[in-house]
């Protein structure tokens, strides 16, 4: 029923039914109006005409009797001017002499004597016929005039004896013209039917149907089915619409079809992206593996060394029971000092994919700094730690996140020793950690003693493969590699430096919420 209720086809019947009443109805305005003032005009012209056969039924009169008979006084001439006005729409009368005499009045002029006597003086003056509107009252659709009053002079012997006037109430033309007014009503509204009617089938056939059936066509389709659209009906716009749609389905299916190669094409190079930045992080964490191995095996080397020449001892049978004793113990402490060297490398080049959990920053950088304490560049390096953060779990993965710690404090340990190459300076070898919290996160500062980063270079630590560094000795990976790594946990890194007065690399990390 609602869908019926605002349809094309009640859209068009309603304004159809209000500008076809609304033309009949203007259209009968200006003909009730016309025919108005014809009616008016027509009893002007019955004034007139009445008039001056009066003018002239009293100057014959005079003619017969003599200019000495007082017009007001004949009896015979009242009978003949009754009968003149009987039939009529004029029915009050008036004669007033130009020079003495009284006036002589007929009918019932229930007002306007004086205006029709006012009249008479300006035709006795004027010596010409004219008439006048007096009054209002309610016409046909708006007021009009309540009577009509017409005046012409008489003369007799050539010269003006006196004027007479007649009145005429319009109500009844306004009758007549108000019961025309029903009539033509009750033909407005039989022309609206048929109009509507004619008009209703008319509209159906050239465009509800066309409109009703392509409707019925884009109801039925379906994806991925050719869409069965019915002959063009004609030449007009609805044939023209029957065609633009034919041209427009014909090229959505064309974009969809190219959309879908899009997206696979996209979809594959977002596969071959991401292998790709896996392969780059990978390849960066290999290569700070085979860096911290260099130094490891240094480290390891020493306790080794101990290891053989104690267990020569005890061989040689050099030593007392006490003596093999506490070397075995000496033996166990150094095994076990290479086994947690390697243990800890080892971890941290085990390859896995990327796990999301809560991680306590502040243990995986007392992790960090235990595992790369014995590496030989971080040697009379000393590092300290200022966690002032209380909150300091995230989300994210642990291997990845170390591997950022570590690219950061390799990176100050370099810096460290290119100051102490070229400016021969071995005091104040520091790096300086710190957190923070602020607005839900955790703050990471890495603060190095070394040369800096000059200004132009500052812009450009993040972008891959640029490096500061001599060739042959950084990849131009590991900070770009962080760079990545931390933007996918939703933080954000960047450096402050001043040229020869160190550097600090700032890490944001969202906290993690909840349990």
């Amino acid at each position: 029923m609602g869908k019926a209720f605002y349809s094309l086809r009640t859209g068009i019947l309603a304004n159809l039914i209000f500008l076809i009443l609304a033309a009949m109805i203007l259209i009968n305005v200006i003909m009730i109006k016309l025919a108005e003032n014809d009616l008016i005009r027509a009893r002007v012209k019955e004034g007139i005409t009445l008039a001056n056969g009066l003018a002239l039924l009293i100057q014959s009169s005079l003619q017969d009797n003599g200019e000495s008979l007082q017009v007001d006084k004949d009896v015979q001439l009242r009978v003949k001017v009754k009968g003149f006005l009987k039939p009529g729409d004029f029915k009050d009368f008036v004669f007033v002499p130009a020079v003495g005499g009284s006036q002589w009045t007929l009918g019932g002029w229930r007002k306007g004597t004086q205006i029709a006597v006012a009249l008479c003086r300006q035709s006795i003056i004027t010596q010409e016929t004219s008439f006048s509107f007096h009054g209002s009252t309610w016409a046909v659709i708006w007021l009009g005039y309540e009577t009509l009053q017409v005046s012409a002079p008489v003369k007799a012997g050539g010269r003006v004896i006196g004027a007479l006037a007649l009145s005429s109430h319009l109500q009844d033309l306004y009758s007549h013209l108000r019961r025309t007014e029903r009539l033509i009503l009750i033909y407005i509204l039989l022309n609206t039917v048929i109009l509507l009617a004619t008009g209703m089938y008319l509209l159906s056939r050239v465009v509800i149907r066309p409109i009703q059936k392509l409707l019925k066509v884009t109801e039925q389709f379906k994806e991925g089915e050719p869409l069965a659209l019915p002959p063009e009906p004609s030449k007009n716009e609805i044939g023209q619409l029957f065609h633009s749609l034919k041209m427009m389905l014909s090229k959505l299916e064309e974009n969809k079809r190219e959309l879908k190669e899009h997206i696979a094409s996209l979809r594959a190079a977002n596969e071959e992206l991401k292998r790709t930045q896996e392969e780059v992080i990978r390849s960066e964490k290999l290569a700070s593996v085979g860096r911290l191995a260099a130094g490891v095996a240094h480290e390891v080397g020493n306790p080794v060394g101990v290891v053989l020449g104690y267990l020569d001892l005890i061989k040689n049978g050099e030593l007392s029971e006490p003596e093999i004793k506490d070397a075995l113990e000496r033996c166990e402490s150094e095994i076990n000092r290479i086994n947690k060297i390697i243990r800890q490398l080892l971890d941290y080049s085990r390859p896995s994919p990327p796990i999301l959990r809560r991680i306590g920053v502040h243990a995986l950088l007392s992790e960090t700094i235990e595992m790369l304490a014995p590496q030989p560049i971080m040697r009379n390096i000393s590092i300290e730690t200022e966690f002032m953060s209380p909150q300091d779990a995230v989300m994210g993965d642990e291997n990845r996140l170390k591997q950022v710690f570590v690219n950061i404090l390799l990176n100050a340990a370099d810096a460290i020793e290119e100051k102490r190459k070229t400016c021969s300076v071995w005091g104040d070898a520091k790096i300086k950690i710190s957190t923070q919290n602020t607005h839900g996160t955790i703050k990471i500062s890495m603060q190095d003693t070394g040369c800096g980063i000059g200004r132009d270079s500052i812009e450009r630590i993040f972008d891959p493969f640029y490096s500061t560094k001599e060739p042959g000795k950084g990849t131009g990976l590991g900070l770009a590699v962080s760079y990545r790594i931390v933007e996918q946990m939703g933080g954000d890194i960047w450096a402050e430096s001043q040229e020869g007065q160190g550097a600090t690399i700032h890490v944001t990390l969202p906290l993690a919420k909840g349990e």
